[in-house]
């Protein structure tokens, strides 16, 4: 995929609208300002792209020139995508369609989901809690996945959600609908994580894990020297060792096993949210069990999911792994008043009748 996907700058958009508002109306900065209740200088910065009004004053501008206040937010935002990685590009039919209908979307999502923070006067917060580790052999991995669970305060039980978990520190996850076997890409946005996910993933094991080893090419620092296969590998590690710490394991199988059984496996993935097949490999690289054992046990796995695969039960994590800030922001805004029906409806692709339905029933107002 194209290094870099490119939205027009929300600021300079806003600035552009307020100076032609005022010229139109043959105001003069001061005169502006006397209306908004701000201060001269405010106005100067505004129209400068140097400052961004609250919402409040964002609102008494929209007020003044008689505008509805998402006029100021009909230009898409700017951004760019930068150090894309698309690891399943090779196995698509059409690649370069495909990419660049992928881009389109994720373009669309980042757009309205920044139109959409500004609205609601929210700045997108993000800290890299990997920031300066640098990944020279396994054992970073492991320091890298504790440092992370560590930062983002998540103890070494299971991840209930790691979408949920991902938005919340401010990462962005974009879910696209494909029918090619396509799992997922990563990017940066003003070194801001973009994290995108096939809908259509099977398995909600496999759609934690990828999550996961996207999330890795865009927080680790690998040497120089790493190979891209090398680098595809850690990342599957680093998945694998945040989903399942190596406390965790030792805890659920003990040390120095050489025999396991389907059960211990099955329980494993249903608590921890890691495939049968990732628990495995997991076990191989925290050293809890040689090459030997590691052959042997994936050997038996393989023949356990041939027998009779359809009736087999190998068990399931329970969670929910949708991206649900947008919408959530979308109920917030309307429900604040902050949002018209109609903008609503526009942001979220939705008819404005589906819209009302889905809320109805969910709001209520809280009086103080």
């Amino acid at each position: 995929m194209g290094d870099e996907l490119y939205i027009c700058s929300m600021e300079n958009v806003f600035a552009q609208k307020l100076k032609e508002l005022r010229v139109g109306a043959n105001w003069s900065l001061q005169q502006l300002a006397d209306q908004v209740g701000v201060a001269k200088q405010s106005i100067h910065k505004f129209e400068n792209a140097q400052a961004f009004p609250s919402s409040d004053t964002l609102l008494k501008i929209a007020e003044v020139f008689r505008v509805p206040f998402t006029y100021f937010y009909e230009q898409p935002a700017t951004c760019t995508l930068e150090n894309v990685k698309f690891r399943d590009a090779y196995k698509i039919h059409n690649r370069d369609v495909v990419e660049q209908e992928i881009k389109r979307q994720v373009i669309d999502y980042v757009t309205k989901f920044l139109q959409l923070e500004r609205i609601m006067d929210i700045k997108h917060d993000f800290d890299n809690p990997l920031a300066g580790v640098e990944i020279e052999n396994e054992k970073d991995i492991e320091k890298a996945a504790k440092i992370l669970r560590k930062r983002w305060k998540l103890g070494s039980d299971a991840i209930n959600d790691v979408v949920e978990t991902l938005e919340s520190k401010g990462v962005l996850v974009v879910e696209v609908d494909r029918v090619e076997d396509f799992n997922g890409l990563s990017g940066t946005i003003d070194e801001i994580p973009v994290i995108v996910l096939n809908e259509r993933v099977l398995t909600v094991e496999r759609k934690r894990f990828t999550a996961l080893h996207e999330l890795g090419h865009v927080f680790l620092e690998f040497a120089q020297e790493f190979s891209d296969e090398k680098v595809e590998r850690f990342c599957d590690y680093f998945a694998g060792a945040v989903l399942l710490v190596d406390e965790a394991l030792y805890y659920e199988l003990g040390k120095n096993r050489t025999a396991i059984s389907l059960g211990e496996l099955k329980r494993i993935k249903e608590s921890y949210g890691i495939s049968i097949k990732a628990i495995i490999v997991r076990a191989r690289f925290s050293g809890l069990i040689n090459y030997q054992t590691f052959q042997e046990w994936n050997n038996s796995y393989a023949e356990w999911s041939h027998i009779d695969s359809k009736n087999v039960d190998f068990g399931q994590f329970r969670c929910n792994e949708k991206a649900t800030r947008f919408k959530n922001l979308i109920v917030q805004g309307v429900t604040e008043g902050r949002l018209l029906w109609s903008k609503a409806a526009e942001l979220s692709g939705r008819k404005i009748d589906v819209l009302k339905k889905e809320f109805d029933g969910v709001r209520f107002n809280v009086k103080s």
